[in-house]
């Protein structure tokens, strides 16, 4: 059934609010489990998501401002006539939409209006995962593509685009190392009490490796396939280049992406970032781990 659900993510409230399909049993459910609170906490920003309809649209009245493709899909954005966006999902060839949400101007609610997808409502919770990192902007959140682990009480970020070996590198660590793995495909980070700290989400796309806690962060590490194992600090419009590429941020809302370079140019000013030039073996833990006592 549906359901309304009281949850925490990176010290911020967020509400299910009849979200979710109405078979009895919604798989993604388990997710929130370890993130469910009984009680809202003062003076927290609160975001909504919640079951609702796609009522008189007009869809040519809409400004497409994103669109990409993920496999056999398009995910696309729409800015709205009257401020906020719409988001869907929807397959290539035919054009049908699978999902489709209404995302306020405040970016505090996110309303599900279509769910063709036949998942029980897994498919709608999952894509949330590509609408957050938006809406955590607001609430002073800095989402990555990247791993975030926990060592010996501080957190790392493996940062690289898909395919390069930042899940090999990170299991490594786990193996190896015996490191945590909070989320095995996005770091999202916010600054709490003066020190950048990483939290664990919901959303970690294909890994399946989420837990709930939270690390101050250490460094970012900024992975590249190479024959030689190598880590050194970087600096400058090199850092900059190398962790900007995987920062989730809507580039097409040119407040939320202002408002994105500050954090992270706050963020580059208090966490170092180290460039790992590295193969797929134990050494490269080592060489990364060594470099890391140097900070």
């Amino acid at each position: 059934m549906a359901v309304t659900l009281m949850v925490s993510f990176a010290q911020s409230i967020c509400r299910f609010e009849r979200f979710g399909s109405n078979t009895f049993c919604d798989s993604w459910q388990w997710k929130l489990d370890s993130y469910s609170c009984l009680n809202k906490w003062q003076n927290f920003y609160e975001l909504v998501f919640k079951n609702g309809s796609l009522d008189c649209v007009v869809l040519d009245s809409f400004k497409k401002v994103y669109e990409v493709q993920d496999g056999f899909f398009l995910r696309q954005v729409f800015k709205r006539p009257g401020g906020g966006s719409l988001w869907r999902y929807v397959r290539k060839k035919s054009g049908e939409v699978l999902l489709s949400y209404m995302v306020d101007s405040a970016w505090s609610q996110v309303t599900l209006c279509e769910d063709h997808s036949n998942t029980a409502g897994h498919m709608a919770f999952e894509y949330l995962g590509h609408i957050f990192p938006a809406c955590g902007l607001k609430l002073d959140m800095l989402t990555f593509h990247g791993v975030l682990l926990e060592y010996k009480g501080h957190g790392l970020i493996i940062s690289a685009p898909s395919g390069t070996g930042k899940t090999t590198h990170a299991r490594l660590w786990r193996d190896e190392k015996h490191a945590l793995i909070l989320n095995g495909d996005r770091a999202v980070c916010r600054k709490i009490e003066g020190k950048w700290t990483g939290f664990g989400l919901p959303w970690s796309g294909t890994s399946g490796e989420q837990i709930n806690r939270s690390v101050p962060i250490k460094a970012v590490v900024v992975l590249e396939r190479k024959e030689v194992n190598r880590a050194f600090p970087i600096s400058g419009e090199e850092a900059l280049a190398g962790v900007l590429s995987n920062l989730q941020c809507p580039a097409w809302d040119a407040q939320l992406t202002g408002k994105a370079m500050d954090l992270l140019d706050d963020f580059l000013r208090h966490v170092p970032v180290i460039r790992l030039q590295c193969r797929p073996d134990k050494e490269a833990v080592e060489v990364l781990e060594k470099a890391l006592l140097n900070l």
